[in-house]
């Protein structure tokens, strides 16, 4: 039997991101979909057009199409950033995927925060942050958002959302991934 050859993520930091301080949250994010990570120390510099002055944030539709210039047509590409990102419509957002493109990104900047960094609470940060680059993956992936409220894939509004769900795929995603990698 021929086994498929494994996609490749490549995990790409934006702006000044500490791509070692989450190394082991992304790779497992990657490797729950069956995928090879691809951590790269070169960084993706933030341009000023991008940040938004009335807003505070950047826009993360134009870090997709940064991304883009990364991407190879055997792998899916993933940005990570610390810096606060929103999209038009929303306020903010974790993270932001383009599916047909194969190009993802995930924000830090409201899964971290100075007071919980002060607790030592890493563990909590961790966890947020392997949840939330599991969701954007999960798009790469072709899942969409989930109504199960503790499926990874569910949408999440606030970081209270993050929290409540479960570090996993629900039944009904799971089975969705794993018939699109076999």
């Amino acid at each position: 039997m021929i086994s498929k050859p494994r996609i490749r993520v490549s995990i790409k930091p934006l702006g000044d991101f500490n791509l070692v301080r989450f190394s082991d949250q992304l790779e497992a994010a990657v490797r729950l979909y069956g995928c090879e990570p691809e951590l790269s120390l070169e960084r993706i510099p933030l341009y000023d057009e991008d940040y938004v002055a009335s807003r505070h944030q950047y826009d993360a539709t134009r870090f997709l199409s940064r991304l883009l210039e990364f991407k190879r047509s055997d792998s899916k590409v993933i940005g990570v950033t610390s810096a606060d990102i929103f999209v038009p419509s929303l306020n903010f957002v974790f993270g932001l995927a383009d599916m047909s493109k194969g190009v993802a990104l995930l924000s830090t900047a409201r899964l971290t925060s100075f007071e919980l960094e002060f607790e030592a609470n890493l563990s909590l940060i961790n966890e947020r942050v392997f949840k939330e680059a599991t969701h954007e993956l999960g798009h790469l992936f072709g899942l969409v958002h989930c109504y199960e409220p503790g499926c990874i894939m569910s949408f999440a509004n606030s970081i209270n959302d993050v929290d409540r769900k479960l570090p996993m795929l629900c039944s009904d995603c799971l089975s969705k991934i794993k018939n699109q990698i076999k």
